[in-house]
């Protein structure tokens, strides 16, 4: 894969960020106890971009019926493009925890009150509040949903509630790249840490009563990667012949 050049006014962002975090935080390598882990870096995808999160994910008779509506371009149920149905194909957000099934990097920055996840797939950013917040007592829910967080020793714990759940047909939500759907009851559980130098670990626990009989956890892998986070543009990779967005390609 080439190296990609930043483009975007996420240069400035994340040079400002990067002077931000200066002397705020102390020195942490994995395994060590003091300051909250480090986890910056931009890291890429470590696992099939094919695979659920779990096999055979229980679904309930709401999520199976939304499951055998939806048309993929990946996986053992992939249609032609023109056939699709998937929110990738359209230009609209996957939500979480699809986003991280896409070949694209992804950013970490961390602050004090907030860690930020900087997105090349859709060019967008995520916010994991950590300054003690609450969930909104009148939730807006939203395509990424909102998150909040907090650090246990190495580990950065991440929940999201109030996404935009599957709604239609023609305005899919899935959980992964296969058809997995997901209600707006989701309330994803994340638990990321760096089990070494290169290598980001990310336990996730889906619980959507609406979509599954029980909550369930998967593991997903990052790979740290000498990367700059590149321009994108959907609308104009819809238009090209990238392998990314070929039936049944990864």
């Amino acid at each position: 894969m080439l190296k990609t050049t930043l483009t975007t006014p996420w240069a400035a962002a994340a040079g400002l960020a990067a002077i931000a975090t200066a002397g705020l935080f102390p020195p942490s390598t994995p395994g060590q106890e003091t300051g909250p882990p480090d986890l910056s870096g931009v890291w890429q995808r470590n696992f099939p971009g094919m695979n659920p999160l779990v096999p055979d994910p229980p679904m309930t008779a709401w999520g199976q019926e939304r499951f055998d509506a939806a048309k993929p371009i990946h996986g053992p149920r992939t249609t032609s493009a023109t056939e699709a149905n998937a929110a990738e194909l359209m230009c609209l957000p996957m939500g979480f925890p699809a986003t991280y099934y896409r070949p694209r990097p992804f950013e970490i920055v961390q602050l004090p009150d907030r860690a930020v996840m900087l997105f090349e797939v859709d060019h967008f950013w995520r916010i994991v509040y950590m300054d003690g917040r609450e969930f909104p007592e009148v939730p807006l829910h939203t395509w990424n949903g909102y998150s909040i967080g907090h650090y246990e020793g190495d580990t950065l714990v991440i929940e999201t509630r109030d996404f935009i759940g599957w709604e239609s047909e023609s305005q899919q939500r899935w959980i992964d790249r296969i058809g997995h759907p997901f209600s707006d009851e989701l309330r994803l559980t994340e638990r990321i840490r760096r089990v070494d130098e290169n290598t980001l670990e990310n336990e996730v626990t889906i619980d959507d009563p609406i979509a599954y009989e029980r909550p369930f956890t998967g593991t997903l892998t990052f790979r740290l990667r000498d990367f700059e986070l590149a321009e994108f543009i959907c609308n104009e990779l819809m238009l090209s012949e990238l392998p990314e967005m070929r039936p049944g390609q990864e």
